[in-house]
C-alpha cells in the first residue's frame, strides 16, 4: 500500500519553530469554539475496522486513527469518548450528529460528514485468497470466474462497487457477509479457508490484520487491488462544530506527521511500511 506524505526538508531549528507555531495555531482554533462547545465531548463511533478503528475488548487497543484523534483533541482539553457500534449504526450516528467523528472515511458519505483538508491515512481495496491461488486484478470483470465475499452495506467505490451491485443477486459471484464486530470477517475467512468462497474483499490493512489475528498466514494471502484512496476522520455535519473540528484535525495531523508521533502510533499497529514513509 502507498501512503503518500510530504517529505521533510526543514533543518531541526526551523522544524522546532514550525511545530511551536502549529501548536499555538491548534490552541487558537480551539478558542474559536464557545466554552459550551469545548465542554461537549467528542464522540468517536466506528464498527471494528482494525488497525484504523479497533474493538478494545478484542484487540486491547482502539485503533491508530482513534489514537490520533484522541491525542490531538485531548491535548487541547476536549473530552473524547470512543464507541464501538455496527456499521449501520455508525452511519446513522454520523448523519444525526450523535457521533461527532467517524474514522476511516474515504468520502463525505453523501454530505453527512466534513472531511479535513489533510488525510489521516491511505487505503486500497484488497482480496484475501488461498496462498495456492494465483490472481491478477486489472478490472472488476476479472472476478467473474470467482465467488467473492463482500461486507453488507460497505461501499468499495467506483467500478468495483458497480460490479458488486450488478451481481449482488447472483450467488455464484457474490456472497454477502453481515454481523457485528469481527464476525463478518471471521466468517468470511473461515469460508475462504473451507473453499466455500474463492476470495474475500475488504481493505488491505484490515485483511492483513485479521489474517494475522486468526493465525492464518500460512493458508491465506492478501492482494492489493492498487486503487489507493485517502482516508479521513470525518466530522458529522449535524454537529455545528464540524468545520472547526475538521480544521483542528488537519492541523494536528500535520504536526504529528512532522514530529514523528503519527509514525510511532502506526508502528504500534504493525504499519511499519507506512510509518517508514512518514520518516523519509
Amino acid at each position: 500500500m502507498r501512503f503518500s506524505l510530504p517529505h521533510l526538508v526543514h533543518p531541526l531549528p526551523a522544524l522546532a519553530a514550525i511545530l511551536a507555531l502549529t501548536a499555538g495555531s491548534l490552541q487558537a482554533r480551539a478558542r474559536e469554539l464557545t466554552p459550551a462547545e469545548r465542554d461537549r465531548p467528542i464522540v468517536i463511533a466506528s464498527d471494528p475496522w482494525c488497525p484504523y478503528a479497533c474493538d478494545p475488548d478484542a484487540d486491547g487497543r482502539e485503533g491508530y486513527m482513534v489514537d490520533l484523534t484522541r491525542e490531538i483533541f485531548e491535548g487541547l482539553g476536549f473530552k473524547v469518548d470512543y464507541r464501538v457500534v455496527n456499521f449501520s449504526m455508525m452511519k446513522r450516528m454520523a448523519k444525526d450528529g450523535s457521533a461527532t467523528a467517524v474514522p476511516g472515511m474515504a468520502s463525505t458519505m453523501d454530505g453527512a460528514v466534513v472531511l479535513p483538508d489533510l488525510a489521516q491515512g491511505n487505503s486500497a481495496n484488497a482480496v484475501a485468497l488461498p496462498r495456492t491461488h494465483s490472481f491478477t486484478f486489472a478490472k472488476p470483470q476479472d472476478f467473474e470466474r470467482y465467488r467473492l465475499g463482500v461486507i453488507k452495506d460497505y461501499d468499495y467505490g467506483g467500478t468495483l462497487q458497480e460490479y458488486v451491485d450488478q451481481n449482488i443477486q447472483n450467488p455464484d459471484r457474490i456472497f454477502v457477509l453481515s454481523g457485528f464486530g469481527y464476525s463478518h470477517l471471521v466468517q468470511g475467512l473461515r469460508m475462504l479457508s473451507a473453499g466455500r468462497i474463492d476470495m474475500l474483499l475488504d481493505d488491505h490493512n484490515v485483511l492483513r490484520w485479521q489474517v494475522r489475528r486468526m493465525g492464518m498466514q500460512q493458508q491465506l494471502a492478501t492482494r492489493s487491488l492498487k486503487d489507493d484512496a485517502d482516508l479521513f476522520v470525518g466530522f458529522s455535519q449535524n454537529d455545528p462544530r464540524a468545520p472547526e473540528l475538521a480544521r483542528i484535525m488537519a492541523e494536528g495531523t500535520r504536526r504529528m506527521r512532522e514530529n514523528g508521533r503519527l509514525a510511532a502510533i502506526m508502528r504500534n499497529y504493525g504499519l511499519e511500511e507506512q510509518a517508514a514513509l512518514l520518516s523519509n
